[in-house]
């Protein structure tokens, strides 16, 4: 089975390719592996996006700054992903896909590696994250952890997608 998928105005049938990195630009990416780059410490990691689009050494500074300040990241700039906790990397993924203040983010199992603890702290700030106007799609096989929240549930059932 195939379908069509629209966003914003964005229509997955007839975007043409030289489009595509316009969308891209819209949307944050969280999966569970956390695909920090080794040789590059925090800071940088999260800065990327910013390097990539073409943003000034100093505007750089200044964002990433007040992003990782928002995932409670502040004063890790210099470690490697290995310095830091599975906790640590993933909101260090997050600060990632919200550097560029997207539209939406795509959370693809974002508690998958994380302890039940981390995974509710992940899920608040996915949560103040959305309340500011930016549209989160979460997937999970957690179902306690996403059922305890307010928010609207789509699930997959043989095939297809069923509101609850």
């Amino acid at each position: 089975e195939s379908g069509r998928v629209t966003i914003g105005k964005f229509d997955s049938d007839s975007i043409k390719k030289r489009k595509i990195p316009v969308l891209r630009r819209t949307i944050g990416i969280i999966s569970q592996n956390y695909y920090l780059l080794d040789d590059r410490n925090l800071f940088e990691n999260v800065a990327l996006p910013l390097h990539v689009i073409g943003h000034s050494q100093k505007d750089i500074a200044d964002i990433v700054e007040e992003v990782l300040e928002e995932v409670g990241l502040t004063g890790l700039e210099d470690h490697y992903p290995e310095e830091l906790s599975g906790g640590e990397q993933q909101r260090a993924c997050l600060a990632r896909a919200i550097i560029k203040d997207p539209e939406i983010i795509l959370a693809d199992e974002p508690t998958g590696n994380l302890d039940p603890v981390t995974s509710f702290d992940l899920i608040k700030l996915l949560e103040e994250i959305n309340s500011e106007g930016t549209t989160v799609f979460m997937a999970s096989h957690n179902y306690s952890l996403i059922k305890s929240r307010n928010h609207r549930i789509v699930e997959i059932h043989d095939g297809r997608l069923r509101s609850q």
